[in-house]
């Protein structure tokens, strides 16, 4: 099975429970940092929402008044985003539409502004191509909000470290690709992705999220992750801890 293939069978299967699994107090956070920074980088006008899902970021700003268009490779995480828009009332701000990132269906300059949340670019065989699709479709002024898994993530590193998982850790030494539970899986780096999307013609700046959290564990938040948020908030942008978050906060203008 093709990279392809295999990414478009996960996330098929995956959509049924797809947003009961992510929902937890760590994750909550990270999405209330996600919406904050995309409310104060969007213009107004037509957003473009790349690996939409099942629509949380879409309906977040079709509420806003702003014109949304959701892409994504899955038709049961766009039928999910169909059947939420539909309940919470949000027709004419929002349309899907089904498609890969590498190859988009619309005009050259279509968009005001664009997001990418949660990793989508992670799972993207083609990835400069598809960051070349997200210069090619916006506006000049525009910009971009992407959010990425982070190669470098602390939280990680220290987990192997602390539980003696060495083979892991030269793993990830030789390697940015990675296939588990049959999703394969690019992992950048901040200087990666600045390099990436530097070249094509963005300007860019790298913030990080999750900083000394890690994103799935599901228990109540502790004493020490409730400060390293206060923390984080104030360190997002700057170096080094904009290269250690879970996930790089990626903002770029055109």
């Amino acid at each position: 099975m093709s990279k392809r293939a295999s990414i478009l069978k996960y996330y098929e299967d995956l959509a049924g429970d797809y947003d009961q699994r992510f929902n937890n107090l760590r994750l909550n956070y990270m999405r209330s940092v996600e919406k904050m920074v995309i409310l104060g980088s969007l213009k107004p006008g037509m957003i473009l929402d790349i690996g939409c899902g099942t629509g949380e970021q879409s309906l977040f700003l079709a509420k806003k008044g702003y014109q949304v268009v959701g892409v994504d490779i899955s038709r049961e995480m766009l039928l999910k985003a169909k059947k939420s828009a539909k309940e919470g009332n949000i027709k004419e701000n929002l349309s899907l539409v089904l498609a890969c990132a590498e190859a988009l269906p619309f005009r050259d300059r279509s968009f005001e502004g664009l997001i990418s949340i949660f990793g989508v670019f992670n799972h993207i065989p083609h990835v400069h191509n598809a960051f070349q699709e997200t210069f090619r479709v916006l506006k000049s002024d525009a910009t971009a909000i992407f959010t990425v898994v982070n190669r470098w993530n602390l939280t990680w590193w220290i987990y192997a470290l602390l539980r003696f998982k060495f083979n892991w850790l030269i793993a990830s030494m030789r390697s940015k690709e990675y296939t588990v539970n049959g999703l394969w899986t690019y992992y950048f780096s901040r200087n990666d992705i600045k390099r990436l999307l530097g070249n094509i013609g963005f300007k860019v700046s790298v913030g990080c999220m999750l900083l000394f959290v890690f994103p799935f564990n599901k228990e109540n938040l502790l004493f020490y992750e409730k400060w390293s948020m206060v923390f984080e908030d104030a360190v997002r942008w700057k170096s080094p801890f904009n290269s250690l978050g879970y996930y790089l906060l990626v903002r770029v203008e055109k």
